[in-house]
């Protein structure tokens, strides 16, 4: 991530500024112009090998398993995956509104959508770094955009821990964990965490120390909670894209929806929290792979993962196309 420095250590300041614009440059040249397009076409190609890989990886369970297929629950995931997608794309939009005074919606929206394809380059800074270029083209500073980015990890990564307390009355736990994890001691380190971390004057104090400005308005706990609930119904919609996946290879009764909602939010914060080192990728979908061998058997949960991942990866091409016509 971008971040910006004090004048206490010149040498340690001219070093971080020169790793910034040396990552700047490499953001504007992979993401702006032409480029643009030959990006989507390497991810597309690296989508192309990853399923490759994967399902060579995995050919002999994959071919031994009596599935049971029902294409229509495939055609509800990638429905709910798109309005997910909409959705987060969304709250962004609102976020730009209050901090960084750019209310142009489909501007926000195209930026969030086509920024996502860096996601899958290893390393947080490529993602926050292309957003940076691509807001710098219609006039917004690189800074105050790094320190949204920032912010909405924060507010992504919250909202998840929530859904997933939310949800965990719901799961159904092997006994070896209930019988030996008390996790009543620790649910009020978890809230207090979070109450810290979203308090609004903190959020205000911190983007100001940075940004040397405050947001245009004073930040309040209707604004945070606002977010967080948004961001609460995106991982729920994500939760519901697993649930149809789950159903479109093995039938899934309704009752595990949200559990199904709460291992998704589970995950996916997981790799969140890896998400600034290269040790973070995998971690969704090990995680994962291992919360579904509680309600479906271990090579459909291997293949639902598989999936899963590809499903995503199509929806941000999709997406990014989209972004590149608007």
């Amino acid at each position: 991530m971008l971040l910006p420095v004090t004048d206490s250590s010149p040498r340690s300041t001219q070093l971080l500024q020169h790793v910034a614009d040396w990552f700047n440059r490499a953001a504007q040249f992979l993401f702006t112009g032409r480029r643009q397009r030959v990006v989507t076409a390497v991810f597309l190609f690296l989508t192309v090998v990853v399923i490759g890989s994967l399902i060579r990886g995995n050919w002999e369970t994959l071919r031994d398993y009596e599935w049971q297929i029902r294409p229509s629950w495939l055609i509800y995931a990638v429905l709910l995956m798109l309005i997910d997608m909409f959705l987060g794309a969304v709250v962004w939009h609102s976020l730009c509104k209050r901090f960084i005074q750019h209310p142009h919606f489909f501007t926000n929206i195209k930026i969030w959508w086509y920024a996502n394809l860096a996601r899958r380059i290893p390393g947080t800074v490529w993602f926050i770094a292309s957003r940076a270029i691509l807001y710098e083209t219609v006039g917004i500073a690189k800074l105050p955009v790094t320190l949204l980015s920032g912010l909405e990890m924060v507010l992504i990564f919250v909202s998840g821990i929530i859904t997933t307390l939310l949800t965990l009355p719901f799961w159904i736990l092997p006994d070896e964990v209930t019988q030996n994890v008390d996790l009543i001691w620790f649910l009020p380190l978890i809230v207090i965490l979070c109450v810290i971390m979203v308090h609004p004057r903190i959020l205000g104090k911190i983007w100001q120390l940075i940004s040397r400005k405050g947001p245009t308005t004073q930040l309040y706990w209707r604004d945070t909670t606002t977010w967080l609930l948004l961001y609460i119904v995106v991982w729920s919609f994500g939760g519901l894209v697993l649930f149809c996946l789950i159903n479109f290879f093995q039938p899934l009764p309704s009752s595990y929806i949200i559990a199904t909602i709460g291992m998704w939010a589970l995950a996916s914060t997981i790799s969140l929290a890896g998400a600034l080192t290269i040790t973070g990728l995998g971690l969704r979908e090990v995680s994962l792979t291992v919360m579904l061998t509680q309600v479906v058997p271990l090579p459909v949960a291997i293949v639902i993962v598989i999936v899963l991942r590809v499903l995503w990866l199509l929806g941000e091409l999709i997406t990014a196309g989209i972004s590149l016509k608007l």
